[in-house]
């Protein structure tokens, strides 16, 4: 009979906590095999080959039984780990059922901040963190010329973007695109305005994208001027075209000229703008390589693979030192910056959204505090549990385990509960976020999302119920079953500590909502320099087809404003080529006649201008200050005049007369003479110190290209401007039949959504605020009750011996200012450094306003003692007798 292999013998033997040498019970009974086989005849080499044959390669047989054994012990200790979760996990859902007014309010503390948390990380991740929708989206960069004023993104001249194309070696492809723009949409459907882009093939080629439908521009589709072609939109192919899939092919009317459809770009497709429904193809070879004043092109490239920013960034610098050698009379002092797209699309809102993540944070944290605090609370009752359990064997890492699997399945419902909320929050979020936000519409609960949702649930776990567990864990078994109240004291004073980091944190969110607050206050008040009340604004900008010269687009305004005029409740209509609340403007720079230019090219700096029709500034409240407006002698056939604002004034004629200076664009331009000096206006934004403005006539400009205005309705008082808007479309109708009015807004409007950021950050972070100052009450007043109901003995026997109401009383609540006081000056310290962060969100505010910190610390203090009156009234109505009984 074959016998079976010795090693298989051992594994059977030993079993999972069998401890035994391995080693010298293989080597043992591998000699008495030897010795069976030499009594049987064999020589001692012979046995032991055969021997050796049966056992195989002790080592291997070593090893096996090593490895099983090992094998079979670690599955019976996880084994007894899965039952004892399963106990721990039944026990812990048990009690909280049996304490579901706790258990819900610790839930729902958790879960509003959970929610919240991930919903602004929803939005965090899909703008600051998720990568741009190209292919090797870090390899795109954006080029700026940096203008000797310092401003790091001023737009590129076409001379200067075409010598970058010629003389830089670190790019795959470098492309430009002009500003989006709003043009009129006619022919098949409604009449109605769309936003056109410019740019060049090459721009398509750096950003690599993939069209749905069709093909993306090549080098040769804007080299001929009659064959027009045009990508359009995933939103305007599905709204305007109906999703059509044979739209390939199509044409559409743009200002009355006809483009064929190449492609329709995808949904996420949103260059350089979310708004842009049409792209047309721009050829180089149409871009003027002399020009190197006018800076109007935004350059995208890709860089090529290998390369970095910071060579890149090298390399265009030393063109841009090169260009201001070869022209110095246009680019003395001008250089160029390299920034990655993303980062630069995201720059001007990722303090804001910082800041939001930095409240929320916190928030949580309070909440977690304040869950940690209910468990304290709760924990009094349970030391002569926890030491009954640790005398009948239980270890201090087996308490701690069960109060862990407790607070988990807590955090576990609570994070649940979270996802939901996070849900709706977001949808609310993203409506209630400013336009101005880019990638916002990629924002969504993926699984990025859900797996942070899923590490803050295991870490709030880990903050709210690891301090309480290893507190009841290290209960003294003797002190608690003899009710020795130093294990109350001790958790008592775990517990103010808890409420003293939630003021703390409260002090810190409150000041900054209330920094925001007062900066908003301002930023409402800031006198505009107009009066923006009963106004309407209706940019337009007429079909180069039908008015191609300035004469034309002249005379087409004249006609619409005297039409508006007539209109009932009209109080008046005038129009100027800036937009109110606009922080875009249309610069000039200018030789003033008899004074020479610190700049090489002759003219100083560039300064905003603005084109307007007659009646500008009396229709606006603009007031005058010196000399006279514009008015009907102001023909184009007229001597050229200008008007212009006081810090213009102030700047370049300070101490003197400005009116009758003369001034001119270029060296072959007629001069202008400077006739009135009005008021300052925030055209740019409320939040925008006023700017030095040249004012012309409309009549009177000299570029056809400059056919926008902004048209301006004044109500008559008492009337609701936008009441007026059938009338006055009608009346634009009248003057031109094709002429598609767009979004017509309230100047109020322009300005309130020029303040959407800061009214966006005000209100979550005042949110926020509120929700950490009411969870710290909550702390405040559980502290207090708890304290009470231990005290109770202490408090009657101070009544007993004649100790009144008002006594007891200010006991309690000089304990809670003391933990308040606390919290405040700790407060006081962070907010000082976190409101740092708020910079770039305030207005006429420092970030350490002492009205609003010492407002801040009075209100707390003022919440806490209103906290604190419940159970210190509680404890100076307490029965001497009956508590001294109950003890």
């Amino acid at each position: 009979m074959k016998r079976e292999p010795l090693w298989r013998r051992y594994l059977r033997f030993f079993g999972p906590d069998v401890r035994a040498d391995v080693d010298e019970e293989i080597q043992l009974h591998f000699e008495l095999r030897v010795q069976d086989y030499v009594r049987d005849g064999r020589s001692p080499d012979a046995a032991r080959a055969r021997v050796q044959a049966e056992f195989g390669d002790i080592n291997r047989a070593r090893q096996e039984c090593r490895s099983i054994g090992e094998g079979r012990l670690r599955e019976h200790r996880r084994a007894r780990l899965l039952d004892g979760l399963k106990r721990d996990l039944g026990f812990g859902v048990r009690r909280a059922l049996r304490s579901p007014g706790f258990s819900l309010t610790a839930i729902l503390t958790l879960a509003l901040g959970l929610g919240a948390t991930a919903a602004i990380f929803s939005v965090v991740h899909g703008v600051l963190l998720r990568p741009l929708p190209f292919p090797d989206p870090d390899r795109l960069v954006r080029l700026y010329e940096i203008a000797p004023t310092g401003d790091v993104q001023n737009p590129v001249s076409s001379g200067n973007y075409l010598d970058w194309r010629q003389r830089s070696t670190g790019f795959e492809v470098l492309g430009a695109h002009y500003w989006p723009y709003e043009v009129s949409l006619t022919g098949a459907g409604d009449p109605a305005r769309v936003v056109l882009n410019d740019l060049t093939p090459e721009a398509l080629r750096a950003l690599n994208p993939r069209p749905l439908l069709g093909r993306l521009f090549t080098a040769d589709d804007g080299l001929d001027p009659s064959a027009r072609f045009v990508l359009v939109s995933y939103g305007f192919w599905r709204d305007r075209l109906g999703g059509d899939s044979s739209a390939i092919g199509q044409t559409v009317t743009v200002d009355e000229i006809a483009y064929e459809i190449l492609g329709v770009m995808r949904p996420d497709f949103d260059f350089p703008s979310s708004l842009v429904d049409l792209w047309r193809p721009v050829s180089e070879a149409g871009l003027n390589p002399d020009n190197r004043r006018s800076h109007n092109l935004g350059v995208i490239a890709r860089l090529k693979p290998g390369t970095t920013v910071e060579p890149a960034q090298a390399e265009m610098t030393t063109i841009a030192k090169a260009l201001q050698t070869e022209y110095p009379e246009f680019m003395k002092g001008w250089g160029v910056n390299v920034v990655k797209i993303h980062s630069d699309l995201v720059a001007p809102v990722r303090p804001l959204l910082l800041v939001l993540l930095s409240g929320v944070g916190l928030v949580l944290v309070i909440a977690c505090s304040n869950v940690a605090n209910l468990l304290l609370a709760r924990a009094v009752g349970r030391e002569r549990e926890i030491s009954v359990r640790g005398a009948l064997g239980a270890s201090r890492l087996r308490l701690v385990r069960q109060l862990l699997v407790e607070g988990a399945i807590l955090a576990v419902a609570a994070g649940l509960l979270g996802v939901f909320l996070a849900q709706a929050m977001l949808a609310g979020l993203i409506r209630l976020a400013p336009s101005d936000i880019p990638l916002l519409d990629e924002v969504r609960l993926d699984r990025t999302v859900l797996g942070f949702a899923l590490l803050l649930t295991a870490a709030s776990t880990l903050v709210f119920a690891l301090a309480p567990a290893l507190r009841l864990a290290g209960t003294d078994l003797q002190a608690a079953l003899r009710a020795d109240r130093s294990g109350a004291l001790a958790h008592a004073r775990l517990r103010g500590a808890l409420v003293v980091f939630e003021v703390a944190l409260s002090m810190v969110l409150l000041v900054g909502a209330g920094l925001l607050v007062r900066s908003f206050t301002r930023l409402q008040a800031v006198d505009l320099g107009f009066a923006p009340d009963g106004m309407l604004a209706v940019s337009l900008s007429p079909s180069a087809a039908r008015y191609p010269d300035a004469a034309a687009q002249t005379g087409f305004y004249q006609r619409l404003l005297e039409r508006l005029d007539a209109v009932p409740g009209v109080a008046g209509a005038t129009s100027t080529s800036a937009t109110p609340a606009d922080p875009y403007s249309t610069t000039f720079s200018f030789a003033i006649q008899g004074r020479e230019s610190p700049n090489p090219s002759g003219r100083f700096d560039p300064v905003p201008m603005e084109a307007v029709m007659p009646g500008y500034f009396s229709r606006l409240g603009i007031p005058l200050r010196r000399g006279r407006t514009f008015d009907s002698r102001d023909r184009a056939d007229a001597p050229p005049v200008a008007v212009i604002n006081e810090t213009l004034a102030r700047v370049l004629w300070p101490g003197t007369d400005p009116i009758g200076q003369r001034i001119a664009f270029r060296t072959d331009a007629p001069w202008l003479e400077i006739v009135g000096v009005v008021g300052d206006t925030r055209m740019l934004g409320a939040d925008r110190p006023p700017a030095p403005i040249l004012y012309l006539p409309f009549s009177q400009k000299t570029w056809a290209w400059l056919r926008w205005q902004t048209v301006l309705i004044r109500a008559d008082a008492g009337l609701n401007p936008v009441d007026l808007l059938p009338a006055i479309r009608a009346a634009a109708a009248e003057v031109d039949p094709q002429l598609v009015l767009p979004r017509v807004s309230t100047v109020n409007q322009l300005y309130a959504e020029s303040a959407a950021r800061r009214r966006f950050a005000t209100l979550l972070l005042g949110g926020f605020a509120a929700a950490a100052l009411a969870l710290g009450l909550i702390g405040v007043y559980g502290v207090l009750s708890t304290a009470v109901a231990q005290r109770s003995q202490e408090l009657a026997i101070r009544v007993a011996l004649g100790a009144g109401r008002s006594r007891v009383i200010a006991l309690i609540l000089r304990q809670a200012l003391s933990l308040t006081l606390a919290g405040v000056a700790i407060g006081l310290l962070a907010a000082a450094g976190a409101t740092r962060l708020l910079g770039s969100l305030l207005f006429g505010v420092s970030p350490l306003d002492p009205v609003t910190f010492g407002a801040v610390g009075a209100i707390l203090l003022l919440v806490s003692a209103g906290a604190a009156l419940i159970p210190a009234w509680r404890a100076a109505r307490v029965d001497p007798i009956g508590a001294m009984r109950g003890g």
